[in-house]
């Protein structure tokens, strides 16, 4: 995938329209990525990503990340998608969440209970938030000027990956091959969101 679509569907993916876009069915013309044997991270920052990802999109009574194959697809955007100065600041947040794993609960992130890598994330995800509006943080972004927190970046491609998947457009949102007509849809709450502009 080029560097520019994928800057531009994570921009549409996280924004507003994401939801209502019918050309997001993406799974069924997807390139081959780079595979995750010669993307160049070591076994445990391999593990890391995929406990990482399943934290994030974790399987409930709907399909989680490693389900939608999120992991991999992760991986090989990382190396094919994102600048070297992103890559670094990708790679550099792989090692501060070990970091901090191993501070706060004495063990390597994919070591951790799914109480404590929610902890840690939920975090790190205030911590994103707050560095982005330029608020004191433990991260400080050191060698990273101009880039955003590397949750951020974490997060972006883990919400377009996993719901541009098969799995995720069509068994965590709602989803029809073809849309129809508009129809006046009465939200129930619980209702899942539409994958496509409406259904048929």
């Amino acid at each position: 995938m080029d560097r520019r679509d994928l800057l531009k569907f994570i921009a549409t993916a996280t924004g507003t329209s994401f939801i209502a876009s019918p050309s997001f069915a993406v799974w069924q013309t997807q390139p081959a990525l780079t595979p995750v044997k010669d993307a160049g991270f070591d076994d445990n920052t391999v593990a890391l990503i995929t406990e990482l990802c399943e934290t994030v999109l974790p399987r409930t009574d709907t399909p989680g990340a490693k389900d939608a194959g999120l992991p991999a697809f992760f991986i090989g955007m990382v190396r094919e998608c994102y600048t070297p100065e992103q890559q670094h600041l990708m790679e550099a947040g792989f090692k501060d969440i070990d970091t901090r794993s191993q501070q706060q609960f004495g063990k390597r992130f994919v070591g951790l209970t799914a109480s404590q890598k929610n902890e840690l994330v939920s975090s790190l995800d205030t911590e994103a938030l707050a560095f982005n509006n330029s608020e004191e943080t433990p991260w400080r972004g050191e060698g990273h000027e101009g880039l955003p927190h590397y949750f951020t970046l974490y997060k972006q491609l883990m919400i377009f990956g996993f719901f541009t998947s098969e799995v995720g457009a069509t068994q965590v949102l709602r989803f029809a091959e073809v849309p129809g007509d508009y129809r006046d849809i009465l939200y129930k709450k619980g209702d899942k969101a539409w994958m496509t502009v409406w259904p048929l």
